[in-house]
């Protein structure tokens, strides 16, 4: 009979966490002030200059994120490269979210599976937004394209990324037990560990617990 603890473990640093909540606020905030620098009922030049401010913060958190992806724990880029292990967590991912959340949500220890390359491409799309907007007003063409429209477009995936983003870290949070929105705020996050060997740990699941083997979280813990 396997005999069950909760761990609480650090999974986010601190200087993840920073990045996360810059970049967080800093897009909400530019996705409103291009709403507001767009309409005439509200001072144009007032949101476009913020929307610049702004955007040059988001910029900065944007680069030291990514030299964060050169550190060792869950900030590394391996972090955001799906394993062979995790390919029946990201096909159980999609099961999730297609069943409206009545299937299990399966486990993970930081990254959620389905996510972690989205992530990665999404570090890309902030960056080449960030930059076509450092050059909007110009006439400099990216493969026929003005900045201007780069900008644009880069914006519109970066609105559907958002809204994505939000509902899901809100239906883990509802449907899990790994304390995944304060996570993100605090660092840690709750573990059911097995204390018992487990010959394939990367694929046991238990309704919507997560377990994980009490290797990883002693290795964690260093």
């Amino acid at each position: 009979m396997n005999r069950e603890n909760i761990r609480y473990v650090l999974v986010w640093s601190g200087w993840l966490r920073l990045c996360h909540w810059v970049i967080a606020f800093g897009v909400l905030f530019q996705i409103f002030s291009a709403w507001a620098a767009d309409h005439d009922f509200v001072d144009p030049a007032f949101w476009q200059d913020w929307h610049i401010i702004v955007g040059q913060v988001v910029f900065v958190a944007l680069i030291v994120r990514i030299l964060l992806l050169f550190t060792a724990g869950s900030s590394h880029w391996r972090s955001l490269i799906p394993k062979k292990t995790q390919f029946d967590g990201i096909l159980k991912m999609i099961k999730f979210y297609f069943s409206l959340a009545r299937s299990p949500l399966p486990n993970w220890y930081a990254h959620n599976p389905f996510w972690q390359p989205i992530y990665i491409i999404f570090l890309f799309v902030l960056l080449g937004c960030a930059i076509s907007g450092f050059f909007n007003e110009s006439t400099y063409l990216v493969a026929g394209f003005p900045m201007d429209s780069i900008h644009a477009v880069l914006a519109g995936f970066i609105l559907i990324f958002t809204i994505g983003h939000i509902a899901t870290a809100f239906l883990h949070d509802l449907k899990g037990k790994g304390a995944f929105i304060s996570a993100i705020i605090n660092g840690y996050r709750y573990f059911h560990v097995s204390n018992e060997v487990n010959p394939r740990p990367d694929i046991e699941v238990n309704d919507s617990d997560v377990i994980v083997p009490i290797k990883k979280i002693r290795k964690a813990d260093r």
